[in-house]
């Protein structure tokens, strides 16, 4: 393989925890509070990414590229962006989302 796709995952122990309903309420929050630190620094790394993007997308301008090769560029990026979020972040609050429902369905204030 060329290369390969680190997606993070929820650890599978505070998963089957929170299936379980293993937690209380206050071990609940502290592990949603440490997945939220863990998700905003992730979203806040894709800084660089966007600023290589904006790089790219400068010297696409001071070519003179076409527009349609622009927006195709805008496009990629786009997507690539979202990907790396959804790898990188929206997996981990979908996987802790959903185990919450699965093991406490009347704790929907403490979701992600």
């Amino acid at each position: 393989m060329l290369f390969s796709l680190y997606k993070a995952m929820l650890d599978d122990e505070i998963r089957r925890g929170l299936e379980s309903s293993a937690y209380s309420e206050m071990e609940i929050e502290g592990v949603r509070c440490k997945l939220r630190r863990q998700i905003e620094e992730r979203t806040r790394a894709t800084g660089g990414v966007l600023a290589l993007f904006t790089a790219f997308d400068a010297m696409l301008v001071m070519t003179r590229s076409s527009v349609p090769v622009l927006i195709a560029m805008l496009a990629v990026e786009g997507l690539a962006l979202y990907a790396a979020w959804y790898l990188q972040a929206g997996c981990l609050k979908r996987q802790f989302n959903k185990a919450l429902r699965r093991g406490y369905p009347g704790f929907d204030h403490l979701k992600l």
